[in-house]
């Protein structure tokens, strides 16, 4: 088992680092590949000088540790292009470092992802070795949960609860609506054998959403399983370095007048729900036809977007309904989900508390956010 983790101005990379050495240990050898990253020219920068002190803090650390199960390195990627610059190159350093190492001892190990501003459960490296590790799935995450009861800032801590009530709303929605590969996408929670990592090529260069490319680009073709025993509690704080995730998204909340939490109807879900129902019915019978009866708005969102020629072109390379199925979802992926989320967010149903949104499509008799995530975490994430 390798982990990587991409380190950038993060000022308590050791404090992740010694959650893992709290950890429980598996039989075998762990290796930590750290990648202090910066676009190149950075070193006078702020940022330059937080990685400079990181690194300095690392070599430290390391020599004086004497923890034998697990090994830490650190690559200092300091000059990286400014085009690709950014977490996804990060990861891409540290994640093909580790294909390379296990190769190099002919072994079909596994790629843990985390994040340099993360803890772990103290089972979180067992739990891996004998739920994913030792089972036949290529594809994987581990279950996360953000501590907002050690967050002191209520405005932050307001924020945490109601993004992460959101992140489990998203992807049961999508559940609810039949897409077969409605998943969390989160960068410090992914799981990926060496073998698995090397026949889809690898991690991408994006700067940000490189966690949701890659899982989605990889689900469809590979088993995928959740490690529930196990928890990695991400950083609650805000952050600039990315348009999206947890850190703008604590930023947006901090930076909005009202204090209302806002997410998309449930209704929503159930129109799409509606187009997946029709997927048999697009390969039986004439696309067309079954378009033009679909509800208002699935149809609308089809037509919008001149979908039609490229379902027939699927339709037309498929010798069956299973074939068309997959090649289906494999074209109709996370990305354009919310793609139609937000194309029916902004012509038909506006967004909606998401106290109410959760109690609506998860029948969560609670008006309490914090609650709600509770029933939540309790009832729908480790079942």
């Amino acid at each position: 088992m390798i982990l990587v983790i991409p380190c950038h101005n993060e000022p308590d990379l050791i404090g992740t680092l010694e959650s893992l050495i709290d950890c429980q240990t598996p039989s075998f050898q762990v290796e930590v590949i750290v990648v202090v990253n910066q676009k190149v020219g950075s070193q006078a920068s702020i940022f330059g000088k937080q990685n400079s002190e990181t690194i300095e803090a690392f070599k430290v650390w390391n020599e004086k540790l004497q923890n034998k199960a697990l090994k830490f390195h650190l690559i200092e990627a300091l000059d990286m292009p400014a085009k690709h610059a950014g977490v996804g190159l990060a990861r891409k350093i540290g994640m093909d470092e580790a294909l390379r190492r296990f190769q190099s001892i002919e072994r079909d190990g596994t790629i843990v992802c985390l994040d340099a501003d993360c803890h772990v459960s103290k089972n979180y490296l067992t739990a891996i070795a004998k739920e994913f590790s030792d089972s036949s799935a290529g594809l994987g995450e581990v279950h996360f949960e953000h501590q907002f009861e050690l967050e002191t800032d209520p405005n932050l801590k307001a924020g945490i609860i109601n993004y992460e009530l959101f992140l489990h709303y998203y992807v049961e929605g999508l559940k609810k609506a039949g897409f077969p590969y409605a998943i969390q996408t989160i960068g410090s929670c992914m799981l990926v054998k060496a073998s698995t990592y090397a026949k889809h090529g690898g991690m991408n260069k994006r700067k940000a959403g490189e966690d949701f490319y890659f899982l989605h680009k990889i689900i469809p073709h590979e088993e995928f399983m959740e490690v529930a025993s196990a928890t990695v509690y991400p950083s609650c704080r805000t952050s600039d370095r990315v348009p999206f995730g947890t850190g703008k998204a604590q930023q947006d909340w901090l930076d909005q007048e009202t204090k209302a939490y806002l997410t998309y109807d449930p209704k929503i879900f159930y129109e799409l729900e509606s187009l997946f129902n029709s997927v048999e019915s697009l390969f039986q019978n004439d696309i067309d036809t079954v378009i033009s009866e679909l509800p208002e708005v699935p149809r609308d969102f089809i037509n919008h977007h001149s979908f039609i020629d490229k379902i027939d072109l699927i339709k037309s390379n498929c010798k069956d309904l299973a074939q068309f199925q997959k090649q289906f979802y494999i074209w109709f992926d996370g990305f354009l989900c919310m793609k139609f989320v937000h194309f029916v967010r902004d012509n038909y149903y506006e967004n909606i508390p998401i106290e109410r949104a959760v109690s609506d499509l998860m029948n969560i008799d609670e008006a309490n956010a914090t609650k709600q995530l509770i029933r939540v975490r309790n009832h729908y994430c480790k079942k």
